[in-house]
């Protein structure tokens, strides 16, 4: 099923569903809408990116159903709603567990994967594998980490490079997740779909490092 026949499964079974265009953007823009997600069941990208996403604001999910690894039958059928009956579309199933709606509001994220916008391209921290070495701060060259109380914190998002995931391959932990990566770890995937070597993040490092120097030098351009 597609999304769509996923919101109108939960609508035949009672439930008020919300559809976020982008809950990374949100995470970002309206810390007090995450706040209220937050007391709901999130139905998104994988579970470790999105705890770690609302972990980032001090928040803690309810409860979180994977939007990637799972089909739509599997995440009504986790939610105690029957999807054996469906027959061609969402609104002709039968047998729907009765719920209440103030259990469930399900919370749906429309863009699992994507990296259109300079706000939803940014990295969160998996504070369960971060050991704070630091190591992620130090090889950023756009200040998109800080140090506060012997932590590192994201503290400039913007800042963020769109595409480049960069400080999640110079992390030793594997602590930084990029939600709208395509392959795992970095996508904050429990399998690994990609190696994070050395030699991947110099080369990363070298691509960044050139960047910015050429918009130093675009700047002093335009300064004089």
């Amino acid at each position: 099923m597609e999304i769509s026949h996923l919101v109108t499964a939960l609508h035949d079974a009672g439930q008020t569903v919300t559809v976020v265009p982008d809950m990374c953007k949100t995470a970002i823009s309206d810390a007090r809408q995450m706040a209220a997600f937050a007391s709901a069941i999130v139905v998104a990208c994988y579970p470790r990116a999105v705890r770690s996403i609302f972990n980032s604001l001090g928040l803690k999910p309810i409860q979180v159903f994977d939007l990637r690894n799972h089909s739509s039958e599997q995440i009504l059928n986790e939610m105690g709603i029957d999807a054996s009956s469906m027959q061609g579309s969402a609104s002709s199933m039968t047998g729907i567990a009765s719920l209440a709606s103030s259990d469930f509001s399900p919370i749906i994220d429309d863009v699992p994967l994507s990296s259109d916008g300079p706000e939803a391209w940014y990295p969160v921290i998996d504070r369960e594998r971060c050991t704070a070495c630091g190591k992620c701060h130090d090889f950023c060259l756009f200040g998109v980490y800080a140090f506060r109380e012997g932590r590192v914190e994201v503290t400039q998002p913007q800042n963020c490079k769109i595409n480049c995931p960069a400080c999640a391959r110079a992390c030793p932990s594997k602590a930084i997740i990029f939600p709208k990566y395509e392959k795992s770890p970095i996508n904050g995937g429990l399998h690994d779909e990609e190696p994070l070597d050395k030699t991947d993040a110099k080369a990363f490092y070298n691509t960044a490092l050139k960047q910015r120097l050429a918009e130093r030098r675009a700047k002093v351009s335009l300064l004089k």
